[in-house]
């Protein structure tokens, strides 16, 4: 909030007084100790390094508090606010390895 990213952010991304009441870290930190995977690019203006530093310091304190750490990944990409290749690579490897879909049985 410091370095004003919230300013580049459409009216879509807030809920009147959240803020007010929560920080983004105690939102994220909802998910405990389920799987969580956060993706930003390190040009990113939208998410400064600042902030997400800040937030990634809560949530390894709360995983590791409830003995998930393995659970909470960070991966930050030389790219923008965009999704890359790379990402969605990620993405898919986390998905494929934290919520395995099971094989459906086949009906003979």
């Amino acid at each position: 909030m410091r370095q004003r990213g919230l300013d580049h952010h459409g009216i879509c991304y807030y809920a009147p007084g959240l803020l007010k009441h929560f920080s983004t870290a105690g939102i994220n930190s909802l998910i405990a100790p389920r799987p969580h995977l956060s993706l930003a690019g390190l040009s990113d203006a939208l998410t400064p390094a600042e902030g997400l530093d800040l937030i990634d310091e809560e949530l390894r304190a709360v995983y590791a508090g409830m003995g998930a750490t393995e659970n909470r990944h960070l991966s930050r990409h030389r790219t923008g606010h965009q999704e890359t290749p790379a990402m969605r690579r990620k993405i898919l490897d986390f998905l494929s390895q934290k919520l395995p879909i099971p094989t459906a049985k086949r009906k003979r």
